[in-house]
């Protein structure tokens, strides 16, 4: 088999019905499977995507095991030799999986490739990025200091500003909204790092796949429509926690610093942690 599309799915039933269709419209001469894991606990809506695409497989978690798991489940049971894992927000462009399957299939050395990431407007989504630092978590996409000065040097470095997005090249991360690999690659990286609950898994896959020589390459031939949550929409409890000990995590394993250091690093993602919660208090 050609490409396994992997999708996790969170209480986003009306969504992924979109991402289903998108998948079985445009994808004709490929042979593929589309798996869905469910950390739900209770989607009612799945039931009735399932009886609509009877084609898909739907595996039914009976709790949340977190974004990593979720898709390791699924890579472990997926035949195809390519992986794409999509969220269920994401919407494919015409052509797009073909661009982007062909394009691997012709380059073996790449080992992740990501799309042209497209707002519901058409505006650009910035998916491709550089390695995150500590200024990154006060100079994110979302942050008030990006918002009240864009074009910082943290920002446009960290999001890439510097280019158009419209060539294809080489990058240190993709989002994990819409990724390609080569199964064996993912295989060797050992999946997704499943210390990491939701969020920043995609970071650091793209930089297990950098360290075995493979490159992670950026591909804006392809398009996906991708309605990416608002910013200041209110999120659970678990799910801001959840994103800061990944912050840790992510920071021990790939930075190599003394004790000392390493309680300033935390502490400050501590205090990013708590200034967060409280302000997703007041929303």
């Amino acid at each position: 088999m050609d490409l396994s599309c992997i999708i996790v799915n969170y209480n986003s039933s009306e969504p992924l019905k979109g991402c289903l269709e998108s998948i079985y419209e445009t994808i004709q001469e490929i042979e593929f499977e589309v798996i869905v894991i469910d950390n739900s606990e209770d989607d009612p809506g799945l039931q009735i995507l399932k009886e609509s695409y009877p084609k898909a497989q739907f595996i039914f978690n009976a709790s949340n095991v977190g974004f990593s798991k979720a898709n390791n489940q699924a890579a472990k049971i997926a035949q195809g030799n390519f992986l794409i894992f999509l969220n269920p927000d994401a919407i494919l462009c015409d052509q797009a999986i073909h661009s982007m399957h062909g394009y691997l299939c012709s380059h073996p050395q790449i080992g992740a490739l990501g799309p042209k990431v497209l707002n519901p407007d058409g505006s650009l989504q910035y998916s491709c990025r550089r390695y995150p630092t500590l200024w990154t978590g006060l100079f994110n996409r979302y942050s008030l200091l990006s918002r009240l000065f864009p074009k910082n040097r943290f920002t446009s470095q960290y999001l890439m500003l510097d280019f158009d997005h419209n060539e294809t090249r080489q990058v240190d991360w993709l989002s994990g909204c819409c990724l390609m690999v080569p199964k064996n690659t993912f295989e060797e990286v050992n999946g997704f790092d499943e210390n990491y609950f939701l969020f920043n898994e995609d970071v650091d896959l793209c930089r297990m796949i950098h360290q075995t020589s493979k490159e992670v390459i950026y591909f804006p031939d392809a398009n996906i429509i991708h309605q990416i949550s608002s910013s200041n929409s209110k999120a659970s409890t678990n799910v801001i926690i959840q994103r800061h000990l990944g912050m840790m995590h992510y920071f021990k394993k790939h930075h190599k610093v003394n004790l000392l250091l390493r309680g300033a690093i935390n502490f400050l993602i501590f205090i990013r942690c708590l200034l967060q919660l409280i302000i997703n208090f007041f929303r």
